[in-house]
């Protein structure tokens, strides 16, 4: 299984010396793990991504207490796929605030209506649990897509997979390039 530890994450003060050139090597791996819809991006989190968002944090708030460190690992290692689940960050992409306030209410429950699609098989994506209301009051969502043994061996089978939102007001498909598939498939057992 992989974690981050906190020996792996950059102290403030030595991740200010790369900050930039970290920022462009994530930026480009994020634009390949993300998949995006009219009004939703996806990203499919890895190690990298992830200790990136530690890094980044701790160098924001100029985290040096080692506790706080700790605590930041811990909470940052739960966004982290396993070798039995994929990790996917869920961001909606509205920009006119307008549009994104009176989307909202429409959207309640989208993060329980998303599906990795491949092959005729299907598996809906689990939101954190504590972060669903019957309101959506947030623009990012964390969900884990699950596999079975059997899920796993028909995944690594598949041609072409897509990710699905099958909401009553809201429903889109977009395809996983296959780079993108190919990677996912290797990270699955």
């Amino acid at each position: 299984m992989n974690f981050i530890r906190v020996e792996d994450v950059i102290p403030p003060a030595d991740y200010s010396k790369i900050i930039n050139e970290d920022r462009e090597k994530v930026i480009a791996l994020k634009k390949k793990r993300r998949i995006t819809t009219e009004n939703f991006s996806f990203l499919f989190e890895n190690m990298e991504t992830v200790l990136n968002q530690v890094n980044e944090m701790m160098f924001v708030e100029n985290v040096t207490d080692p506790s706080e460190t700790k605590h930041l690992v811990e909470t940052y290692n739960t966004l982290l796929p396993q070798e039995n689940f994929l990790s996917v960050s869920m961001f909606i992409e509205i920009s006119d605030e307008k549009e994104l306030l009176k989307s909202m209410p429409l959207l309640s429950g989208i993060e329980k209506s998303v599906y990795l699609i491949f092959g005729n098989h299907e598996i809906r994506a689990t939101p954190e649990e504590g972060r669903s209301t019957e309101t959506l009051e947030s623009t990012l969502q964390y969900l884990r897509i699950y596999f079975t043994k059997e899920d796993a061996d028909l995944f690594k089978k598949s041609k072409n997979a897509f990710l699905s939102t099958k909401h009553k007001n809201y429903s889109e498909t977009a395809l996983i390039s296959g780079s993108l598939l190919e990677e996912l498939k290797s990270e699955i057992y």
